[in-house]
């Protein structure tokens, strides 16, 4: 309790510096000081139970989970997801709700690429020009854009649109969570709730049953059960409310990119970005600067950067990719690859590799990507499994994986050795995938 009273009243300083903006005399430097500052109290408490309780907490349960081969196994399986009050959870079940307030009908009407038009409808809708919608939708759709419109793709970007500021990337995760074979996120959660506990119980019970012979582990059984159902789930906090405070700081330099396109200044949306904060707050106070002078360049390097096919984990002194050894190709069997198991089950489906969460991906699917970041987290509710290129247990992917019970392997290259439309059978408690077609 003391920790969510520390929250709201963080939020509620940052609530009241975004209702302030950006002083004219200070400037955006200034402004992003004052909005890391306001949630300096909630990531003290934050990081503090991360680095000290959960980290340590959830290494032994994953380690437990990957080295036992027995039935222990699928205890630690069950025991590494499942934590109520967890803020991204509460999010992905907010947009599902969301979804299902609207006819299908209506989403019907829109094809995976039309979905600006709808968001046209919604907003016409909201001014009072149309009445065409459940008033219902209406008043979740604000609400929800109030409480969650920072969030979007890599939040931690400044220049990745939220939201907020993009409401058709919200109308795309919707659509990701209608139709046939999505299921709840609220439904999937509660029953990884509910298999967490009765491991938690079972285990307690059967230490009780041995405390003769073991006398202290009912004890330590305790004390991570007690960390398991009230502190593992803040896993997420400080990256979504630093999320906030970068939605915060972008919607005011959205301000500014606009009142420098209206003089002429810069040229296009999003060409601010290509500017530090420091350069653009000069810009304010001194307009003989040619901002575009410094824009072309880099933007250039951007684009260049951005047709990069691969994103390499390790380079060394000379710029020289280094790769791991390829397994012994004795030990797998023809067509297989191996990876690193995340989240267990198998389940075998149709590949999609995406590089965006915007893309088209239909449910059943098997969802293929390099990493992922919480505006993929939809797309988990029709997913049939989840394989990365990046990340150990505590990715995203893995994380959300676990939480919506799909198998998940990592440490694929799934941009060359996968295609969208091929049969695999992805085995996430081995880390095999098996190219059946």
């Amino acid at each position: 309790e003391a920790y969510i009273k520390v929250v709201e009243n963080d939020m509620a300083k940052l609530k009241a510096l975004q209702q302030r903006g950006v002083k004219k005399d200070t400037g955006l430097m200034q402004f992003s000081s004052e909005l890391c500052k306001c949630f300096m109290s909630s990531f003290d408490e934050e990081l503090g139970a991360i680095y000290f309780v959960v980290l340590g907490t959830f290494n032994t349960l994953d380690k437990k989970r990957r080295n036992d081969k027995s039935q222990l196994s699928a205890e630690y399986d069950a025991l590494c997801g499942g934590y109520e009050g967890d803020e991204l959870m509460k999010i992905n079940m907010d947009i599902y709700r969301l979804a299902n307030k609207l006819d299908p009908t209506i989403w019907e009407q829109y094809d995976h690429d039309d979905t600006h038009q709808l968001a046209d409808r919604i907003q016409q809708n909201i001014n009072g020009n149309l009445s065409d919608l459940p008033e219902e939708f209406l008043a979740e759709w604000s609400s929800f854009l109030d409480k969650h419109g920072y969030d979007g793709e890599d939040q931690l970007f400044i220049s990745s649109p939220r939201y907020q500021d993009s409401p058709e990337l919200l109308l795309t995760r919707l659509r990701q969570n209608i139709g046939t074979g999505i299921k709840n996120p609220a439904d999937i959660h509660h029953e990884q709730v509910l298999k967490r506990r009765q491991v938690m119980n079972q285990q307690l019970e059967n230490a009780l049953a041995r405390r003769f012979t073991r006398p202290f582990r009912p004890s330590r059984i305790r004390q991570r059960n007690e960390i398991l159902e009230h502190i593992m789930w803040i896993r997420n906090a400080p990256k979504l409310h630093f999320a906030k405070v970068i939605g915060v700081l972008r919607g005011a330099v959205l301000q500014i990119e606009e009142e420098l396109i209206q003089a002429k200044r810069l040229t296009h949306k999003g060409d601010i970005f290509h500017l530090d904060l420091e350069e653009v707050d000069k810009a304010l106070l001194d307009e003989t600067i040619d901002l575009m002078q410094l824009v072309r360049p880099r933007k250039m390097a951007h684009e260049r950067a951005r047709k990069a096919t691969e994103c390499p984990l390790l380079i060394d002194s000379r710029c020289r990719i280094l790769r791991p050894d390829a397994p012994n190709q004795d030990d797998i069997e023809e067509g297989t690859i191996l990876g690193i198991a995340v989240s267990p089950g198998t389940a075998t489906g149709r590949v999609r590799v995406m590089k965006s969460p915007n893309e088209r991906f239909e449910s059943g699917e098997i969802l293929a990507a390099t990493v992922t970041s919480p505006a993929w987290t939809p797309l988990f509710s029709g997913a049939s499994a989840v394989v990365l290129q990046i990340g150990g247990a505590l990715q995203h992917g893995a994380l959300c994986a676990r939480e919506y019970g799909l198998p998940a392997v990592s440490n694929i290259d799934v941009h060359n050795v996968l295609k969208t439309g091929m049969l695999v059978e992805v085995d996430g408690n081995t880390g095999a995938i098996k190219i059946m077609d």
